[in-house]
């Protein structure tokens, strides 16, 4: 399916075709930039006068009018309908943001035994959220489109190429990068309120060893503020503590270990019984500035009776060199864990096992 097409299929009824991208003008300005020949020299009259009207052609038109379609029309388009999107992305945003403070102001003075009261504010809740996900298909529609309508232009307007330059502005723009969780997470707690549960929260996330069965599942991108609806619905968010706060998500960055054989890649891979993990994890964006998790995964089948285990030390960014060419000062981070720290003698022993294994396999 063609892209104009897909869009005009896809236009939500309560916003309708003005706020998105008009592809299909900037589709007609490059099909025209692409089908003239490019600007040169007069080679019949070298010479103007600037007193004298300009030639006309055939139909009375002016000689030079098929070039006034410029790269500059192009640019200049481009640069209105990225500000239109994002303007129309942060106003819809604000009058969400608004609506759920009436919202949790309601809830202050509620009657959350009376069930028809709980219904109504439930209601109001979900309008809510689903226009929160109707503009994110709105984003990820107009996110499309920029990159395809650039893409045209630099394969049939290879002369002035733009693509690079305008993806790079349109990811430092807010209706890209912004981080619209807060409404997910206000959304959670008003749902946990009519619930009467409460908010999840990170605790004892510094824990060195981890004995737990997961499912995971692939999610596309466009979809995972769908998924964390249908969840928040039923189970309150689970809130992670980072640099800047408290989220409902953060990146996680992983640096797994291995020989030239890639053995333990493919040792977790056939799942052998004993087969081992091991990686650096810190969380966030960019390169580790402050803890780095120092990470072992064993497989154990289960037939065995044992279970799986992930087990893990924690550093400073800085100390993961020493780590990795064996120099790490065991023994005094030891000492420092019982005499400052608080830690008992089993603690520390069991610290250091699993400090020394890890960093003799590396």
């Amino acid at each position: 399916m063609k892209y104009k097409q897909h869009l005009r299929e896809n236009i939500a009824a309560e916003y309708g075709p003005e706020p998105y991208l008009s592809y299909g003008d900037l589709d007609d300005i490059i099909r025209q930039l692409s089908s003239k020949a490019p600007a040169s020299a007069d080679q019949v009259s070298r010479s103007v006068s600037i007193s004298a009207p300009p030639p006309t052609n055939a139909r009375g038109l002016p000689a030079l009018s098929q070039q006034e379609i410029t790269e500059e029309a192009f640019f200049s388009k481009m640069d209105s309908e990225l500000t239109k999107v994002e303007k129309h992305t942060l106003s819809v945003v604000t009058r969400l943001r608004t609506q759920i403070d009436e919202i949790e102001q309601e809830l202050e003075t509620a009657d959350l035994n009376d069930q028809s009261c709980v219904d109504r504010i439930q209601a109001e809740t979900d309008a809510i959220a689903e226009k929160f996900l109707t503009l994110e298909k709105y984003v990820n529609l107009n996110f499309m489109g920029f990159h395809k309508i650039l893409k045209k232009h630099d394969k049939y307007v290879p002369s002035n190429p733009c693509k690079a330059f305008y993806v790079a502005r349109m990811h430092s723009q807010a209706w890209v990068r912004g981080d619209y969780s807060d409404v997910v997470v206000r959304l959670s707690d008003i749902y946990s309120s009519l619930r009467g549960d409460h908010t999840a929260e990170d605790k004892g996330g510094d824990s060195q060893s981890f004995l737990r069965q997961t499912s995971k599942y692939w999610i596309k991108t466009e979809d995972v503020s769908a998924v964390k609806y249908a969840v928040l619905k039923h189970l309150p968010v689970f809130l992670q503590k980072t640099s800047t706060g408290e989220s409902d998500a953060q990146l996680t960055n992983s640096v797994y270990l291995d020989n030239d054989q890639l053995e333990l890649y493919h040792g977790r891979l056939d799942k052998q019984q004993g087969a081992i993990a091991l990686r650096l994890r810190w969380y966030g964006t960019g390169e580790p500035t402050g803890l780095v998790f120092v990470e072992r995964k064993t497989h154990r089948d289960k037939w065995t009776g044992e279970t799986s285990a992930k087990e893990r030390f924690i550093i400073h960014a800085s100390e993961v060199q020493s780590v990795l060419d064996g120099t790490y000062p065991i023994a005094a981070k030891k000492k420092e864990m019982l005499e400052k720290k608080g830690a008992s003698q089993q603690e520390a022993d069991d610290w250091e096992m699993l400090v020394t294994e890890i960093v003799q396999v590396i």
